[in-house]
């Protein structure tokens, strides 16, 4: 009957059994340790369990290091190559002589021949050092990824308030890129005394965009998410949308400068953003469709939306009328925009000379969604037409205007004012 073994122990493939003999009548009991190397079979007799795993870690070790030796026939050339190979292998690093033939032997099989190992591992490690990522400091960063965007076509106030944004950044954060975790990103929003969630928001999203443009340079490991999508987000609760009145667009009607007209009129009759008046042409405004189609390359959101041409809009707009071009001259973006009407806007001044009315951010907009809401009490169709999202509109604009919203919205050009326009047009603005 076959015994069964009352142990192995796998790292060196040893077998240990329990068994029984007699002698003189008188039977004893020993334990057997059974194990192949090569071709050859080797046992040794053992009086207890204890002694047998003893006995087996040592043949372990000495299988392993290979100071046991056995009854092979080797020539002086075998012993010669086999000392050469452990010497070798000592030398990087220990490794045992079967498993480094294994491991040579496994990973020529996979190359078919269609590489030598060798040659297989130093295009492996060229591209492992390939896609590992390199040093830089988050100031160089900074500066690198500015000057990328001057050629990316971006606004010139975007460029402006990342530039703002980072190098604030950069004057806390001056070490490597890759040090710098979640944990920092908190500490110095939260340190901003004063600042609003939005704007802790705000200079949170310029860290992950800077971040984001190391991971595509490799900079930083690009499987990775960056430091910056785990820091904090703040909670913004609605705040409240700053709007004119009808009595302060009737100033800005009739008193500012004629070359801004058009920007006033497509702000407070269409609800057009500042970015998107700067950017707007001529083909964009279908006076015969009576809409003004907002292209994706200036929206906000990058998606085309039609604006309604109200008869109140088509009458301000209809001396500036052209073909093509674009609708405000000598004015390149939002940035400059925002220059050009605030000096306008200031330049309406009372009798003691003081401006008679405050810059509202986007205040033109925010006004038109608000009256055009209390117009037509449809928040979906304003929703629509200002390319904003129904919650939104409800929001931040539902229920806000106390007068009627006809007094906006029936604010045509007088003859006189129209006189002034088409003079200051023939003029050259």
């Amino acid at each position: 009957m076959k015994k069964k073994p009352v142990a192995m122990v796998e790292a060196g493939g040893i077998r240990i059994t329990k068994e029984k003999m007699k002698s003189r009548g008188v039977e004893y009991q020993y334990y057997r340790l059974t194990y192949h190397r090569g071709n050859c079979r080797y046992r040794e007799r053992v009086k207890t369990f204890k002694a047998a795993e003893k006995r087996a870690k040592e043949l372990v070790e000495k299988l392993g290091d290979g100071t046991l030796q056995f009854d092979l026939k080797l020539t002086a050339k075998d012993n010669l190559v086999i000392h050469e190979a452990l010497t070798l292998l000592k030398n990087s690093g220990g490794k045992k002589l079967l498993d480094a033939v294994r491991q040579f032997t496994e990973a020529d099989v996979l190359l078919a021949g269609e590489y030598s190992v060798i040659e297989a591992v130093r295009k492996f490690k060229k591209e492992l050092d390939r896609g590992k990522p390199m040093e830089i400091g988050f100031p160089e960063l900074v500066e690198k990824f500015l000057a990328e965007i001057k050629t990316k076509n971006r606004s010139r106030r975007y460029r402006l308030d990342m530039q703002a944004r980072l190098h604030k950044a950069a004057r806390t954060f001056k070490g490597q890129v890759a040090d710098i975790r979640a944990v920092n990103i908190d500490a110095w929003l939260e340190g901003m005394d004063k600042t609003t969630g939005r704007t802790k928001n705000n200079y949170r999203k310029a860290i992950i965009t800077v971040l984001r443009y190391a991971k595509a340079k490799n900079y930083l490991p690009r499987e990775d998410t960056t430091e910056g999508e785990f820091s904090t987000i703040y909670t913004v609760l609605p705040g409240e949308i700053g709007i004119y009145t009808p009595e302060q667009l009737k100033l800005l009607l009739t008193r500012i400068s004629p070359r801004m007209l058009p920007a006033v009129a497509l702000g407070a009759f269409a609800g057009l953003r500042s970015a998107e008046i700067s950017r707007l042409e001529w083909e964009h405004i279908q006076f015969d469709d009576k809409v003004i189609a907002v292209p994706p390359s200036i929206a906000k959101k990058r998606i085309r939306r039609l604006a309604p041409i109200l008869p109140v809009l088509a009458a301000w707009l209809r001396p500036y009328r052209k073909t093509n071009g674009k609708v405000l001259v000598r004015i390149g973006d939002e940035f400059a925009l925002t220059t050009v009407f605030k000096a306008a806007v200031d330049a309406i001044t009372g009798a003691d000379g003081k401006p008679l009315i405050s810059i509202i951010h986007n205040g033109l907009r925010h006004s038109f969604v608000s009256y055009r809401v209390a117009q037509l009490k449809n928040i979906n169709a304003v929703a629509v037409e200002s390319g904003n999202s129904p919650n939104i509109i409800e929001t931040n604009y539902w229920k806000k205007v106390k007068v009627k919203p006809e007094s906006w919205f029936n604010q045509f050009p007088t003859k006189k004012r129209l006189l002034e326009i088409r003079k200051a047009i023939s003029t050259g603005l």
